[in-house]
């Protein structure tokens, strides 16, 4: 390039603004791991840089040109310009670079290999360095508004960005990108041209905060995540504006251009929420267990637990016009307007509040609501992974895909066959900010609820309200289900979650917080399987997080064995995997360094896709649409994973793990990749976990009834729910106990968590008689107090065939002929099949508490069945005996109605063999 004369910027530099960034990154130095940064300290290295070049600014270029404030936290924040997309990531812009300085694109294209640094606006600075005249000090004739219109012309050729950026930009009249490309590069200094690089690609971390080591091992194991602290967009706006009335009007008004817009205008007090700009979300703490969750809001005295269902954030805008009219924009989690994707919904919208009958809608105008976006199928919100081809089925605009290119191979009917009548996107409404214009953002939760249920109309499959439970604070005094109890149903449905909130929570409230409650957020407690790892590479965004180099190996490509069969019929074949998702997270730093040496140290092959190596021990196909490692192992290694349920990637026909990390990766020496689950195992764990039937059941099921066979238990089946709440929430109550004695049980720990078993006292057995003698009871005599008594069997209840001459019983302890012991009451709970039918839940809980899990059933008819009392099978041959669980003081009818069922049941029965005793028991817990 030749150095030419130019004119001084009108307005402030972008050279200028060039100079804030490289101070940023030249004083952000990383702190080693074990040097902790104080907690207390209000400012750091990347804030106190920023606050001096604020008041530069301010002195040198005073008054500041209009939309200064917008302008810088654009650039300054690139990621949160959710208006403007390029379409131009490292690839297409290396190519464009490449053709605006006329040089070749192959060394821009090493921006991420080994050796590289790993960010295009290095390899950009390095190059330009060495092709550029223009000295040090070069003041680009670019201004930061000058700049900044630029990038609204290059956003103006996607179709992703607004349409108001689409807009202000005549497609006659608009220049062409390369053109573009051309005014922004040609007149800028190698430093403001690296920097631009990254403003483009929407992520300054790797110019601002520069790598102190490229060795994967010594940045691994020398240094932490938060090595540096990283400049947010919460603490510039407080030191552009100290009063933080910015700030303040960001939480209501969440776009950067209207929060500085506001703020420019000189706007003060209260801000009302405005139609088409987003209100900012609220940030959920994370509940690592049910009286974790609990304990964030204890200050509450009252608290809701409301179902997270599994769809996508929309934030619902509906703008009342005259005529009847209304118009509606919708944002998605990460702000962007998203409404024309989420275009077949909006009828929805309408009919849920009414708006096609004036008369009866409660919505006069404007109004903003939250819900969660969902797939529907009949009166059922179907999985998460249907909503994604739903959408690209009834888009507007560039979401609207057709699916002709989905590979034979691993595509599924139903995704071609997602939009039909019984299958559609639909809502959950859970919150309300606006209506009628009011702002109900300072209106508490409960009160925001009940507007809320009066406003919405409920479309059976189509939109509902969230369902929600109060939550017992105090389990002794409260007529209020603990929160165990309701966390364990929604396991059990399955439904995503919960999300807890205070009655008495304004919107995004930092005193009582929305707390998220899911089971992979407490540890442990994830859905965990075991998958071959087959491949590895470098991942722009996880290794940004980790500050590592493109030498390190961030992303694991995980697959499952597809022909398990073949190999057990002919062990001389070779393995075949599907490589189908990737996992980056769940290692820690020193995992991680070991991972890394592990696989550098094997005989791995560097993966081209032209050529897939042909010498490997076993065969593999990579999902289509999935990033290529950089890296196949010649020998697969097995990894454990855990994640928060299934899902299943676009054109896959296989469930993969959502959100999936990786606790542990084993050598070959600990553990093979022969004990990873394969395929079909898989999917038959992820169905019944994400509560989906197998395909043929139905006809199973009809061919079964035809012959007169009992028909499978689906995933719905009341009994299996049951089974399964109850089996979680003692899992819930097991997890709270084991933390509450390792910090030390307190208060609190007695208000929410039920107490402690207290080990069987010396209290007799109840014994009830006969069914001829159903409604008497005898009490057999006290033992004598010396030697201390022991517990014997109540009176047995017969089996169907079974005489009583062959049940022993208790004889009187007075009398002289000794009688043999029949062992003590944990003897025969540990060998019997036992169903806990006490009538007061918290005494039902203790007893399942201190029963086997292997030995209880979860209704009379399971024990039934276990014990042989069945028309049809037999008793299970490790059933001794059924045991029938009851309190002393358990109600007449309630006693009644068991006996009765059971005398029911033997007359149904018939003199058939093999049947088993079931005893009753009757007991008090001390």
């Amino acid at each position: 390039m030749a150095t030419t004369s130019q004119a001084a910027p009108q307005g402030v530099p972008f050279s200028f603004f060039v100079s804030l960034l490289r101070e940023i990154s030249i004083h952000s130095r990383p702190r080693r791991a074990g040097v902790r940064r104080d907690k207390h300290a209000a400012s750091y290295p990347a804030l106190v840089t920023l606050n001096n070049w604020i008041n530069r600014l301010r002195s040198q270029f005073a008054p500041l040109p209009e939309n200064t404030t917008a302008i810088v936290f654009r650039l300054l924040f690139p990621e949160e310009d959710t208006r403007r997309k390029y379409e131009m990531q490292e690839t297409r812009l290396a190519a464009a670079l490449a053709d605006c300085f006329g040089i070749s694109a192959t060394p821009l294209r090493q921006w991420g290999t080994d050796g590289s640094s790993g960010c295009l606006g290095d390899e950009v600075l390095d190059i330009l360095n060495k092709s550029s005249s223009y000295s040090a000090d070069y003041i680009s004739p670019l201004s930061i508004a000058e700049v900044d219109s630029l990038l609204e012309e290059l956003a103006s050729h996607s179709g992703f960005s607004d349409q108001s950026v689409r807009a202000s930009w005549i497609h006659a009249t608009r220049r062409s990108k390369s053109a573009i490309v051309r005014a922004l590069y040609r007149s800028m200094s190698p430093l403001d041209a690296s920097f631009l690089t990254q403003i483009i690609l929407k992520d300054l971390r790797p110019l601002l905060y520069p790598l102190a080591e490229t060795h994967y091992t010594v940045a691994l194991k020398s240094f932490n995540s938060v090595a540096v602290v990283q400049l947010s967009k919460e603490d510039a706006m407080k030191a552009w504006d100290p009063s933080r009335q910015m700030l303040n009007i960001y939480r209501v008004r969440a776009g950067l251009d209207d929060a500085a817009a506001a703020f420019d205008a000189g706007i003060t007090g209260t801000v009302m929420p405005l139609i088409g700009t987003p209100v900012e979300i609220p940030k959920s703490e994370k509940g690592r267990g049910c009286g974790h969750a609990l304990e964030i809001l204890q200050a509450s005295k009252e608290v809701w637990a409301e179902t997270k269902y599994d769809g996508e954030r929309a934030q619902i805008h509906v703008q009342i016009l005259e005529g009847n009219r209304s118009r509606i924009t919708i944002f998605s989690k990460s702000k962007r307007d998203s409404t024309l994707d989420r275009h077949a919904i909006h009828s929805v919208i309408r009919e849920a509040l009414g708006l096609n009958s004036s008369s009866s809608s409660k919505t006069k105008s404007d109004v903003i609501l939250d819900a969660e976006m969902v797939a529907w199928h009949g009166d059922k919100i179907d999985e998460f992974w249907r909503i994604r081809s739903l959408v690209e089925h009834t888009a507007y605009g560039a979401r609207n895909k057709p699916h002709d290119d989905i590979p034979a191979d691993y595509s599924q009917v139903s995704l071609m066959t997602d939009v039909s009548d019984d299958r559609r996107l639909g809502l959950v409404f859970f919150d309300i900010l606006l209506l009628n214009s009011k702002s109900l953002l300072s209106v508490p939760y409960s009160s925001r609820r009940a507007i809320l249920e009066s406003v919405i109309t409920t479309l059976p499959g189509q939109a509902m309200l969230s369902e929600r439970t109060p939550i017992a604070l105090n389990i002794i005094s409260s007529d209020k289900p603990p929160l165990h109890r309701v966390f364990s149903h929604c396991l059990a449905r399955p439904d995503e979650g919960l999300v807890l909130k205070a009655g008495e929570a304004k919107y995004n409230d930092r005193r009582f917080p929305w707390v998220k409650l899911k089971r992979d957020y407490i540890p442990g407690y994830g859905d965990c399987v075991d998958l071959v790892v087959l491949g590895g590479s470098w991942e722009k965004d996880r290794a940004r997080e980790l500050r590592v180099a493109p030498n390190a190996y961030t992303t694991f490509y995980i697959g499952g064995l597809h022909n398990a069969e073949q190999l057990k019929q002919d062990p001389s074949a070779r393995p075949h995997f599907h490589i189908y998702f990737t996992a980056s997270y769940g290692l820690s730093r020193d995992q991680l360094e070991e991972t890394n040496f592990l696989i550098k140290s094997s005989d791995a092959i560097a993966y081209d896709p032209t050529h897939p190596p042909k010498d490997l021990p076993y065969t593999f196909n990579i999902l289509p649409g999935l990033v290529a490692p950089t890296t196949i192992l010649r020998e697969p290694l097995l990894a454990e994973l855990y994640g928060a349920g299934f899902t299943k990637s676009p054109g896959s026909r296989h469930y993969a793990l959502r959100f999936p990390r990786i606790t542990k990766i084993f050598r070959t020496g600990e553990r093979s990749w022969q004990d990873g689950v394969n395929l079909q195992d898989l999917h038959k764990v992820a169905r019944d976990i994400v509560g989906r039937d197998r395909s043929n059941k139905d006809i199973d099921d009809c061919v079964n009834s035809m012959w007169g066979k009992p028909v499978s238990p689906g995933v719905s089946n009341s009994l299996k729910r049951k089974r399964l709440a109850d089996d979680w929430e003692q899992k819930l109550i097991v997890s709270d106990r084991k933390h509450a004695r390792t910090r030390g049980w307190t208060t609190f720990d007695s208000r929410v968590l039920p107490q402690p078993m207290v080990p069987l006292g010396p209290v007799p057995l109840v014994t009830v008689t006969n069914l001829q003698d159903s409604a008497k009871t005898q009490t057999p005599k006290p033992a004598t107090p010396s030697p201390p008594p022991r517990t014997h069997l109540p009176a047995v209840y017969p089996s169907p065939t079974s005489s009583p001459p062959a049940v022993q019983r208790t004889k009187d302890p007075q009398c002289s002929s000794p009688t043999k012991d029949r062992g003590s009451t944990s003897d025969v709970l540990a060998t019997s099949v036992v169903f806990v039918a006490a009538e007061n839940p918290i005494s039902r809980r203790r007893w399942k508490l201190m029963i086997p899990q292997e030995r209880r059933v979860h209704s009379l008819e399971s024990l039934f069945i276990a014990c042989g009392w069945h028309s049809e099978d037999s008793s299970s041959p490790s059933v001794k005996r059924g045991v029938i669980v009851l309190d002393v003081d358990e109600s007449a009818g309630h006693r009644t109605r068991i006996l009765d069922a059971m005398k029911q049941r033997k007359a149904a029965c018939g003199d058939r063999s093999k049947r088993k005793a079931i005893c009753l028991l009757q007991r008090r817990l001390v």
